[in-house]
């Protein structure tokens, strides 16, 4: 069965050390695209040793773009799209699968992030095309380029251009700075070839990262640090930066967003929520975590669970995962529509707007209740007291006992287990010395598990 193909030239070019520093860089790019092609089934194929032994003359940009049809009949690849890509592209975890957008039409994006250098390239050229007029409006990247068998002919006729021409070549590239990327554009222009926009280029060529400003993050919310060029796009073109900076700057990238490619599925989901260190009104990573497996075992799928103080829906979302029905109940709606948002697609969760402290209780029946609301001293201490009796002894989950903000809920319940109401199985979350997004620091365990009795 055919395969889509990702192209990617990754030959360390000796005789270019100088001007591209180290390639250790192509290690960052392979690794999100080896995650991308396993997950859309694609095949990742790595142009590491050139086609052309000289490359000084045979430079390796120009070679993966004439050489390309070449170098998969000599691999015995059978393709059916093909991306030609750039080695400094990196691709976010969850982009979708952009081969089924192609319409099997070629595929380019429009370059104006820098219209000086543009200008100047089509310019450097000109006199070899004999005064053909290459439109700016629609000049391209050759950095992330999709095409088929169809498109043969012409890259064909492209690299027969460029064999009869190759010294030129040469000698334009050293002197105009540009590779294939100029030439192909005059090629495309001037064998009226169509080229569809059907790849929206902030999202699947965002370059210039620096000059967008979108090593930056939403400051003014203070709740995600995330910069924009994670957030939003989903293909980072690392060019435009200095040779030094370039392996350091992808070596960062990966750093921040390589436990994303996963194909764990308790991974997957706690990737999918926020926690307590990047997000003050969550649980922690390692609470959600301590819960899965707690929860682990079959005899509690068919549980349900109140959860009472559900906030924004990120240990909602995990919970869903766990039981088979979650009632999540939070006293604002407006919290309640961002759970929902947050939960989308989990069709277990029923959703209630109540106060748990003024409202009188009117929630389902539950094996397990989360407690999560009020944190006042007398509050929590009826609100466990109240779930004994309410839900028939469930399981009952509480949240910030090692909170050191204020001790009121693990006061609470330390003196509910003096009174023997209530009996502490399990301690679950981080540990003392656990710094939040609040800035303050746990002086215990951050949740408990009580009241819970082996089957």
């Amino acid at each position: 069965m055919k395969k889509n193909v990702v192209f990617i030239a990754c030959v360390p070019n000796k005789e270019r050390v100088e001007k591209y520093g180290s390639f250790q860089y192509f290690d960052y790019t392979i690794k999100t695209w080896e995650y991308w092609c396993k997950k859309n089934n694609c095949e990742l194929v790595l142009f590491q040793e050139p086609f052309k032994k000289d490359v000084k003359r045979y430079r390796i940009n120009w070679q993966k773009a004439v050489f390309i049809f070449d170098e998969l009949e000599k691999r015995k690849i059978d393709y059916d799209q093909v991306l030609l890509l750039d080695s400094t592209c990196m691709i976010k975890w969850d982009t979708p699968n952009f081969f089924e957008m192609t319409d099997h039409k070629l595929v380019a994006m429009k370059d104006m992030d820098n219209p000086r250098w543009v200008y100047n390239s089509i310019q450097a050229y000109k006199e070899f095309f004999d005064g053909f007029e290459c439109d700016i409006k629609k000049y391209v990247n050759s950095g992330f380029i999709i095409f088929n068998e169809a498109h043969r002919e012409f890259f064909e006729s492209f690299k027969e251009m460029y064999l009869n021409n190759v010294d030129k070549m040469c000698e334009l590239h050293d002197s105009s700075g540009t590779a294939e990327q100029t030439p192909l554009n005059y090629w495309l222009q001037i064998k009226n070839m169509e080229v569809s926009d059907s790849l929206p280029p902030m999202l699947y060529r965002c370059s210039h990262i620096h000059r967008k400003e979108m090593f930056s993050y939403n400051w003014q919310l203070d709740e995600d640090k995330t910069p924009f060029f994670i957030k939003y796009p989903y293909v980072w073109m690392f060019s435009g930066f200095a040779r030094e900076n370039r392996t350091d700057l992808m070596k960062q990238t990966w750093d921040l967003v390589k436990h994303n490619y996963t194909f764990d599925e308790t991974e997957i989901l706690l990737n999918s929520v926020r926690h307590k260190d990047n997000f003050r009104l969550s649980t922690s990573r390692k609470f959600k975590k301590d819960i899965i497996d707690f929860f682990s075992d079959d005899k509690f799928k068919n549980m349900s669970m109140v959860e009472l103080g559900s906030c924004h829906g990120d240990t909602t979302k995990v919970f869903s995962h766990i039981f088979k029905n979650v009632h999540a109940v939070d006293w604002r709606q407006e919290n309640i529509d961002i759970s929902k948002e947050m939960c989308k697609g989990c069709d277990n969760i029923t959703y209630q707007v109540s106060n748990v402290v003024e409202d009188e209780w009117n929630y389902p029946k539950a094996d397990v209740v989360f407690i999560d609301a009020s944190h006042d001293y007398p509050q929590v201490a009826y609100d466990i007291e109240k779930a004994i009796i309410y839900f028939d002894n469930p399981i009952i989950i509480l949240d910030d006992y090692g909170n050191s903000a204020s001790d009121n809920v693990r006061k609470s319940i330390d003196d509910k287990v003096r009174e023997g109401k209530l009996q502490i199985h399990k301690t679950i979350g981080e540990y003392a010395g656990f710094k939040t997004k609040s800035g303050w620091e746990m002086n215990d365990r951050e949740a408990v598990i009580c009241n819970y009795t082996e089957i």
